[in-house]
């Protein structure tokens, strides 16, 4: 299930399309002449100078298509921000609340919406304003009018950038069509965020494709990514699991490299509990992926059981013949809780047939 996506209203006919496009031209007459500035020209700092910039992104993730524009917009809000010396918060709707009562109560400054699919309340279109068309698929910044400075400032920044080496890179990450159908790689890239999974798994020691094949397990590739046991972000890591390695706010693990840092760290913990068993590497990544799916403990308490059973507790195949026999009860004086362990060694197998898959398109 995807966060940050809010179900909008159709437009229903062309007054309503004019309520988005009559600020659109206002802006569009403002940006008129702008041209990319030279790395040596001064920056025009905007009011988000050393301040924040909370932001709510609602395009969806096009699964079928393997198009992010979620991790693009982050993306392009994130390098208007570093530009002006200010930070990103990316913000989530309560279930009760609108994008339109979190711009009015300004716990959204921007958010980013689909002109041709939600549409301003009439109650509103005399507090909000829409920026330009962002790129194809008609998505734009909207604002409170009040912050029509903040509005004119990025929108003057991004016809800059969208002529810059940076702004291609983000486009072609994130707009890739054809490069991640059915999971299987092509063009040399496995996902938009490559860059980061090969910097962080050698903290891990493992190969950058592997981390790349248990992300996808996790999450599709998705920042935006939410379990319904409050798992986030590309490697669904939990709040309660994050702040151990400095991670305060939730909001946080949907920056993709918090997340990936954060995942790896914990992997990396796993990694170091299980150093004292007699396994080899080809096994011991095996337990790795099935205790971060199922947790360190209960990793555990499966070994435990399945040498009781007479089975190898460091062979994950042994293992796994031995756990469905701790669903039975008069095995439940062996075992802390019972486990099914079904999404468990599905989920390792699938981890490393994808891998395997990986490998064999990708050096």
């Amino acid at each position: 299930m995807a966060l940050l996506y809010y179900p909008s209203n159709k437009m229903k006919n062309s007054n309503k399309w004019l309520r988005w496009w009559f600020p659109v031209l206002t802006l569009v007459f403002l940006s008129l002449g702008t041209k990319a500035r030279h790395p040596d020209e001064p920056r025009h700092y905007t009011p988000l100078h050393n301040d924040t910039l909370s932001c709510l992104i609602m395009p969806g993730d096009i699964l079928r298509k393997k198009q992010f524009p979620v991790g693009y917009h982050y993306q392009i809000l994130k390098e208007f921000v570093q530009d002006q010396h200010s930070t990103l918060l990316l913000t989530t709707l309560p279930d009760s609340a609108t994008v339109w009562e979190a711009l009015l109560n300004k716990t959204v400054q921007v958010a980013v919406l689909n002109a041709t699919r939600d549409t301003i309340p009439e109650e509103m279109e005399d507090l909000v304003i829409a920026g330009p068309p962002l790129n194809t698929k008609d998505h734009v910044w909207v604002y409170l009018k009040e912050d029509f400075e903040l509005m004119q400032a990025m929108q003057t920044w991004f016809n800059s950038f969208k002529h810059t080496p940076q702004y291609a890179n983000i486009t072609s990450r994130f707009y890739t069509h054809d490069v991640f159908r059915h999971s299987d790689p092509a063009g040399g890239m496995l996902s938009p965020y490559d860059e980061l999974i090969k910097k962080y798994s050698p903290s891990v020691g493992w190969d950058w494709r592997l981390l790349a094949a248990l992300i996808y397990q996790e999450s599709n590739f998705r920042m935006n990514a939410t379990s319904s046991k409050g798992a986030v972000g590309l490697m669904q890591m939990k709040q309660s699991t994050a702040e151990k390695y400095g991670i305060q706010s939730k909001s946080q693990l949907y920056d993709p490299e918090v997340n990936i840092k954060a995942g790896t760290l914990y992997l990396k913990e796993i990694s170091r509990q299980l150093s004292d068993s007699l396994l080899v590497d080809a096994e011991q990544i095996k337990f790795i992926l099935a205790s971060y799916n199922a947790g360190p403990e209960q990793v555990k308490n499966c070994r435990n059981f399945a040498q009781l059973q007479g089975k190898d507790p460091n062979v994950w195949s042994d293992v796994v013949e031995a756990i469905p026999l701790m669903q039975r009860n008069e095995y439940a004086h062996l075992i802390a809780r019972r486990f099914k362990g079904d999404e468990t060694i599905r989920y390792v197998d699938e981890v490393m047939e994808r891998y395997e898959r990986y490998c064999e398109f990708l050096e």
